[in-house]
């Protein structure tokens, strides 16, 4: 990601944020940057996203909580479930929300775009515990061909 995309995105990202410190850039100017940006459901629960941006725009970002999230019976989210739109974790063993069918993704999609479905997606699972049905009761299977 170039420094003139960067900054496209911070102003994008700092114009819905109503607080500058909810999100912080990390690793810029290295073959690992990312970032990481709160993110608050409709029931006041905050958890950390880490949206890692190798080879960002021209690839789907992958974005994780930082930590490991457990489904609706209690089992770890620390592999790629279809039921659960996750996908294999990060190395620190935070689970990976499924957020875009790589094949639909597009270089000008945003960061931002990003993080309202990592919201969507938190929001969803936090129904998931309350409810006991799993995320796909929820979520629909995204095709290749879809478009945003």
């Amino acid at each position: 990601m170039d420094a003139e995309r960067k900054n496209l995105e911070e102003q994008v990202i700092r114009h819905y944020m109503s607080n500058p410190n909810s999100f912080a850039w990390g690793n810029l100017g290295t073959t690992k940057p990312y970032l990481r940006i709160a993110a608050r459901t409709n029931s006041g629960k905050v958890y950390v996203l880490r949206i890692e941006l190798q080879n960002y725009p021209s690839s789907k970002p992958n974005a994780y909580v930082e930590c490991m999230l457990t489904d609706c019976h209690g089992r770890p989210m620390d592999s790629a479930s279809s039921a659960n739109h996750t996908l294999s974790p990060h190395s620190n063993n935070w689970t990976q929300i499924c957020h875009y069918h790589p094949d639909a993704w597009r270089p000008d999609m945003s960061i931002w775009m990003v993080y309202v479905r990592c919201v969507l997606w938190l929001n969803i699972y936090e129904q998931t515990l309350r409810t006991g049905r799993d995320m796909e009761y929820y979520l629909k299977h995204m095709s290749g061909d879809y478009e945003a």
